[in-house]
């Protein structure tokens, strides 16, 4: 390897900062990152490293506030020495940081943040996108849309980036396969009461939802659907990162014959994928699900562009990152150098 950062030490600490939110509707997610890059350090530090660097978590906390989250960066960059940073949650919160990387000397990996500007407008060289972007999975979506029972269709989706990318994308793909949308409306993120846009929906007449709500947001969405006698009025919820595993048990039979996207199939069959799902479960209790995975996934991108770099230095590994494939728990995927974005598959799934 070669002389980089940290006094230009071979064995130098490749040191992962961790921004996740610890409150608030997607706090589970965020422990649930946290867990994946943890699992990918212990792996890697067993092996001997990383090209002969250990890896060093270093774990902080936001309130998925993009000025909290950007502070709490610059906190972990210029004190603690972090040059990576990951489980970074919402799309608002990526595209604050990606604005300052370059100053910051530090790269991102996205596996959370799916608004499309990130890979766009908002593209910068040192930051790189893990998970699938929203138009990513609306293409999956829009596949399956014309076969999907009802032609009246309400869109109910979170009130920031991602939500309103989501509606725009779906409002498109209904067109295309003659599908009218009767109702566009959108909540506050920590929405705990959805009477009111429930109510409204109800009187739309719409025969079917597409719901981009989220954590708890959707757990309340759903709980109170049932309550107010939509769902036995629509023929189809079609759900956008709404409804996962961990969720289920909270949310019971009422899911049942809902559809979601699915960024990642827990019984893929290959190698990589099937030692990741049964450490996962070994170490944690649980299985995985797309949000652990993806952000294990995003510990693989890095540590693969180490390895082709020979070198933990930022500009060094962003650099050999551009075109690189590689092999992971979703299969071959190579990063994009265009815009930084993996490729990689993309599903619909249905609750049974």
């Amino acid at each position: 390897t070669s002389g980089d950062a940290d006094g230009g030490a071979a064995d130098a600490p490749i040191k992962i900062a961790l921004i996740p939110p610890t409150s608030g509707a997607l706090a589970q997610f965020g422990a649930d990152a946290v867990k994946a890059w943890k699992l990918a350090a212990k792996e890697a530090n067993e092996k001997g490293g990383v090209a002969g660097h250990p890896v060093e978590i270093i774990e902080k906390a936001t309130d998925a506030d993009p000025a909290t989250t950007l502070r709490v960066a610059r906190e972990a960059v210029t004190q603690d020495g972090a040059r990576f940073i990951g489980a970074v949650m919402t799309s608002p919160e990526h595209a604050a940081l990606n604005a300052q990387l370059a100053s910051l000397g530090a790269l991102s990996f996205n596996a959370l943040g799916k608004d499309d500007a990130l890979v766009a407008e908002q593209c910068v060289p040192y930051s790189f996108a893990i998970v699938q972007r929203s138009m990513m999975d609306i293409n999956a979506l829009a596949e399956a849309l014309g076969e999907l029972p009802g032609d009246r269709w309400a869109i109910q989706a979170v009130d920031y980036a991602t939500g309103h990318s989501a509606a725009e994308k779906f409002r498109a793909a209904a067109a295309a396969v003659g599908k009218e949308i009767v109702l566009e409306q959108f909540a506050p993120l920590n929405t705990s009461d959805f009477g009111s846009y429930i109510t409204k929906i109800l009187e739309s007449g719409a025969d079917a939802v597409f719901a981009v709500e989220y954590g708890a947001d959707g757990v309340a969405f759903v709980k109170q659907a049932e309550q107010f006698g939509l769902t036995d009025r629509l023929q189809t919820v079609l759900g956008f990162n709404m409804v996962s595993e961990p969720l289920f048990e909270t949310l019971g039979d009422t899911i049942v014959g809902f559809y979601n996207n699915v960024g990642y199939d827990i019984d893929a069959d290959n190698p990589l994928n099937t030692a990741f799902v049964e450490s996962y479960t070994k170490e944690y209790g649980t299985p995985p699900y797309y949000v652990p995975a993806d952000n294990y996934l995003a510990a693989q991108t890095l540590f693969a562009g180490i390895e082709a770099a020979g070198s933990i230095e930022p500009s060094a590994v962003a650099e050999a990152l551009n075109d690189l494939a590689f092999d992971s728990i979703v299969g071959r995927v190579t990063m994009r150098g265009a815009d930084h974005q993996l490729l990689r598959p993309s599903y619909l799934g249905r609750v049974v």
